[in-house]
């Protein structure tokens, strides 16, 4: 298995959650779907197209929950009114023009979000990518969730010929752990007193725009959590789980 390790980080962030409606609430970290995104814009590969030309992939996510901060941001629902296709030059300015309308949508930002991404994309794809990161050249700019909010990825290691798949067992998991494939030890959870979240997210999308989802479990402060699982992978020192 081919897998490039790096660091994606940035001021701030906003994951929409699927189920949002009058307050943008944001997922703690990127969903699968955005990572693919961000994965292609890196590689010039065009949007809405990433999810299915790069696929099937494996990507893994470690990283603290952010602290959040809610910002009311203003959003315009109507455009300003045409101008008329007739001007002459004797006339004057319309200062009757109808006005925009305009809503206040609360949103909720992630402040410092820093995360570890381990991705393994198919061959073709692996040694540019590679490099793109190491060169610090990527086709678009990558950004956390909005555009506004521009991200860095910051190379760490290529870890290809290393990453080792476990058997059954008990683990200590580094990284976000998909709910199904795995089962948590509550008993080593209260005693270690860890702070576990459990979200549903995207994970894949199809070239129609139909999302699938899976549940995944995350702790607050990025520390291990302890699982039986038989999709573990050891790579680089750490053992980790795919999304």
């Amino acid at each position: 298995m081919q897998v490039t390790c790096f660091r994606l980080w940035g001021r701030l962030g906003h994951f929409r959650r699927a189920e949002s409606a009058v307050s943008a609430l944001s997922y703690p970290f990127p969903p699968r779907t955005v990572l693919i995104g961000l994965i292609g814009a890196a590689l010039g590969i065009p949007k809405d197209q990433a999810q299915i030309v790069l696929e099937p992939l494996q990507i893994a996510v470690a990283g603290k929950y952010p602290l959040v901060h809610w910002h009311k941001a203003k959003l315009r629902k109507d455009p300003p009114a045409m101008l008329s296709w007739t001007i002459k030059s004797s006339q004057t300015l319309d200062r009757n023009t109808s006005p925009e309308r305009a809503t206040l949508i609360a949103q909720e930002w992630l402040f410092n979000p820093e995360y570890t991404i381990w991705v393994s994309l198919p061959e073709s794809y692996h040694e540019e990518f590679t490099q793109r990161v190491i060169d610090r050249r990527w086709h678009f700019q990558p950004c956390l969730g909005l555009s506004e909010m521009m991200a860095d990825m910051e190379y760490i290691e290529d870890l290809s010929g290393e990453a080792k798949a476990q058997p059954l067992g008990a683990y200590d998991i580094e990284s976000v752990i998909p709910q199904n494939k795995a089962e948590i030890d509550t008993g080593k959870i209260l005693d270690r007193r860890l702070g576990l979240n459990r979200l549903n997210m995207p994970r894949a999308v199809s070239s129609e725009r139909v999302f699938t989802h899976a549940t995944y479990v995350l702790e607050q402060d990025g520390l291990a959590i302890p699982v039986k699982t038989a999709e573990a992978y050891q790579i680089g020192g750490k053992v980790i789980m795919f999304l």
